[in-house]
């Protein structure tokens, strides 16, 4: 195992104990999902908060968290992910703009709320968050959402959130002032 950054929120401790339960995650189970998600369940019950876990040949991240408990190595030809992130039991932030107006952020989470109920299909969820954020606000509003995506993406006025409800992922940014 071989350690490419770690974060000073991982202790000594939590570094060997984060170490294990990846061996033993390899040890017992086939795919990177069933270990990315034998990890992370391991470390939301022993350490609490919400851990995500990506485990890939190649990939790249980039966001925002906020604990300083993130660990990245390389491990049986996988490079693995693990953090931390700041979330709640309903919703996840994944990243966010440290300059967005919490009035925006709140107004977003709020209509998430809403399409969860109103639709089940990604793509209604897209179109219904679309019209609502540019009917609220000015310019026009970028909405991805699905499972298992990353992006990085230009954006306008600090406006950017990433976050996840119960399993699916949205970015949302406004695109044009």
């Amino acid at each position: 195992m071989q350690i490419v950054r770690i974060d000073q929120g991982i202790n000594p401790k939590m570094e060997y104990e984060i170490s294990n339960i990846v061996k033993a995650a390899y040890e017992k189970l086939i795919n990177q999902y069933d270990r990315a998600k034998y990890i992370s369940d391991y470390l939301d019950i022993r350490y609490g908060g919400c851990w995500r876990v990506v485990i890939g040949k190649q990939f790249s991240s980039c966001g925002m968290y906020y604990l300083q408990q993130l660990i990245k190595f390389s491990y049986q030809g996988d490079n693995i992910e693990i953090v931390r992130t700041q979330g709640d039991e309903e919703f996840e932030i994944i990243q966010r703009d440290p300059n967005m107006q919490d009035s925006v952020a709140d107004s977003i989470i709020s209509i998430i709320n809403n399409v969860q109920q109103l639709h089940s299909q990604a793509n209604q969820q897209t179109e219904y968050l679309t019209s609502c954020l540019e009917s609220k606000f000015q310019g026009k509003w970028g909405v991805i959402c699905g499972f298992d995506f990353n992006c990085i993406l230009p954006y306008v006025n600090h406006n950017y959130i990433c976050l996840a409800k119960q399993g699916i992922r949205y970015t949302i940014l406004q695109v044009i002032k």
